[in-house]
């Protein structure tokens, strides 16, 4: 039986697995839709004005004044310490230019950003009262920042790594220990290189077609413009599904355990490695990279969903050829591995 014939069998065998069809197809799609649904109106609304409370002649009032998003109330310092605990300001400027807030959120971050920009200004030798705060010194341009995006990003991550089910499958069906199909394979005269190689591209060809379905069904359907740079996207998705392949040879190679049991391994591994890179939500994401960021410099969905964004949302290619090396860096190695702990592998009985 030749290559293209072995591997074409192998994809319909696949496409007729209803498992298949659910969990690499359906699953990703339904879950992109929930967070379509759930997160339409993030990021839609203006910011509404700041209300900020400064004593009478407070030398600050005059620049904060000149800000068109903050409203300046003059008053004494019990008065805007009482309206602070009430909640009917968002901060107080005290004589000295220090900030007293109730408590965090976007508004006093943002409040917080001003105040430190007067600072740095008058540590430069300029009074605030000359400082123009309209002044834009930085070309920008529009883009889509919505933090939904990091969960498609995250969820496109997730997908480009179920390669590892195939290449895990792929092993532990060729082991004599771990199944009669590989106890025949070890029996019979077939090329086993052949049926590893065709494998290896059936499972890339159904990764890669998971991915570009998810893909097409997004800029389809949502919105945001979430890929300007799509080919140097495919490219790291493409790193991503042969990484995929070779961590679930790795799995594989674990000795007298059921393909059932096996099969949860790669299902919490993958999700676990999904929700730290921001399945659900930038803010994990920002918890875990500021509590413990050694976390996501080793979780291969983290680098992916990484590069995916700056790439298109930031046109910064800056990490891009790092995180090819790392996914091809888990490939060789797991690879190497594998051909390690099966070479000359003998059984006393099949």
């Amino acid at each position: 039986m030749n290559f293209l014939r072995l591997t074409y069998y192998l994809l319909i065998i696949n496409f007729k697995d209803f498992g298949f069809l659910f969990w690499t197809i359906g699953y990703p799609l339904v879950l992109v839709t929930i967070f379509m649904a759930t997160t339409s109106n993030i990021g839609g609304e203006d910011m509404s004005d700041i209300d900020v409370a400064v004593t009478e002649d407070n030398e600050y009032s005059t620049v904060l004044q000149e800000i068109d998003f903050i409203n300046v109330h003059e008053m004494s310092d019990s008065t805007a310490r009482d309206e602070l605990s009430e909640e009917y300001i968002t901060g107080y400027i005290t004589e000295g230019g220090s900030l007293i807030v109730q408590n965090s959120g976007f508004q006093q971050s943002v409040l917080e950003s001003v105040m430190n920009q007067i600072h740095q200004t008058a540590t430069l030798g300029i009074s605030p009262e000359n400082f123009n705060f309209e002044a834009d010194f930085i070309q920008t341009e529009d883009m889509e920042t919505e933090p939904q995006v990091v969960m498609y990003y995250s969820t496109i991550a997730m997908v480009s790594l179920y390669t590892i089910f195939t290449s895990m499958e792929l092993i532990s069906s060729m082991r004599p220990n771990l199944s009669t199909m590989g106890a025949r394979f070890s029996a019979s005269p077939f090329s086993k290189a052949k049926y590893i190689l065709a494998s290896s591209a059936a499972g890339l060809t159904l990764g890669l077609f998971s991915n570009g379905l998810l893909i097409g069904y997004l800029m389809i359907f949502n919105d945001s413009v979430l890929f300007n740079h799509l080919l140097p996207t495919l490219g790291i998705i493409l790193a991503g599904n042969i990484a995929g392949l070779g961590l679930g040879f790795i799995i594989g190679l674990t000795p007298r355990v059921n393909i059932n049991v096996k099969s949860i391994v790669p299902v919490v591994f993958i999700v676990g490695l999904a929700f730290l890179a921001g399945l659900m939500g930038p803010g994990l994401r920002t918890v875990i990279n500021r509590e413990m960021p050694f976390i996501n410099e080793f979780n291969p969905l983290a680098h992916i969903t990484d590069t995916i964004y700056r790439i298109n949302l930031m046109d910064n290619f800056d990490s891009y050829w790092s995180t090819i090396a790392f996914l091809t860096g888990i490939t060789v190695v797991s690879f190497f591995i594998t051909l390690f702990a099966l070479r000359r592998k003998q059984y006393d009985y099949l």
